[in-house]
């Protein structure tokens, strides 16, 4: 059963104070097993604050229910394509996957978006992706 978002609002809302800060959104998320960088969480809330004070009310959190479910399909994605479960993507598991992904996802991501996730090996091959990588890649036009 979905929750209503006023519930969910106070479920992020730990400090009672009826505001939201960056950092209730990442324990959230974490809570909820998505792991993006601060970075991310950072662009997420200063997209949403209307008003500029570093925090979300009730109003401009609502916009933040829509992010949260793209943030968990974009991080179930990342976690198909991590073959070896170690949290981590790597060019090898990538290329496994990377002609579904770009024909799957490129519609809704932007192929620009989805080339970069390839183009991140870009001379060095032995790098390894982190979901808050995919995730900052995935997003950044958008925040």
């Amino acid at each position: 059963m979905a929750k209503n978002p006023d519930q969910v609002f106070a479920e992020m809302d730990k400090n009672g104070n009826g505001t939201l800060e960056s950092s209730e959104i990442a324990a959230y998320l974490s809570n909820c097993g998505i792991h993006p960088s601060e970075k991310f969480v950072q662009r997420v809330t200063s997209k949403c604050d209307a008003n500029n004070d570093g925090k979300l009310t009730r109003d401009e959190a609502a916009r933040i229910g829509k992010v949260i479910k793209e943030i968990a399909d974009l991080s179930k994605i990342f976690q198909e394509a991590d073959k070896d479960h170690n949290s981590k993507m790597s060019f090898n598991e990538m290329k496994k996957v990377a002609y579904t992904f770009y024909t799957t996802h490129a519609d809704k991501y932007g192929g620009g978006n989805t080339m970069e996730v390839l183009n991140f090996w870009a001379g060095d091959k032995t790098k390894e992706m982190t979901v808050g990588d995919f995730l900052d890649i995935m997003f950044e036009d958008r925040f």
